[in-house]
C-alpha cells in the first residue's frame, strides 16, 4: 500500500474556507468501484497554541478516479512565521475491505493575493 497511489491537492482557499481533495490512482488489477474515506485533522504547529479539529473526507462518486474533499471553515494557512499543518489519514475501500492508505502532512496556502485597505 503505497501513498504514490494517492494525490492531495488543495482547491480554494480564502480565509473563510479551504477545500482539500484526495485522489486515488488504483492498479488495473484494483479497477472497480472503489470509495475514499478519512479525516483531515489540525492544525498542527510548534509555535502557534491553536486547537486542532476534525473534518471529514466526504466521497465523491467517481468511477473512473476515487476522489473525496474535506472543507476546512477558518484555516490557519501555512507560512514560515506560522508552518501550520494538516495531518490526512485516507482509506480507499471496495466493499469492505481497505486495498491502499495514505498518511500524510499538507499545508494550506492561498494562492490569491491578500489585499490590505490604508
Amino acid at each position: 500500500m503505497t501513498p504514490s497511489k494517492f494525490e492531495l491537492d488543495v482547491g480554494e482557499v480564502s480565509a473563510m474556507e479551504a477545500r482539500v481533495v484526495v485522489r486515488y490512482r488504483p492498479a488495473k488489477e484494483n479497477q472497480g468501484r472503489t470509495i475514499l474515506r478519512g479525516t483531515l485533522r489540525g492544525p498542527y504547529c510548534d509555535t502557534a497554541r491553536t486547537l486542532p479539529a476534525e473534518f471529514p473526507f466526504h466521497n465523491q462518486d467517481s468511477v473512473t478516479q476515487p476522489s473525496a474533499e474535506a472543507i476546512v471553515p477558518d484555516p490557519c494557512l501555512w507560512s514560515p512565521d506560522l508552518p501550520h499543518l494538516y495531518h490526512a489519514d485516507v482509506e480507499a475501500l471496495r466493499g469492505a475491505q481497505i486495498i491502499a492508505e495514505y498518511h500524510g502532512k499538507i499545508g494550506l496556502r492561498s494562492t490569491s493575493p491578500i489585499r490590505v485597505h490604508e
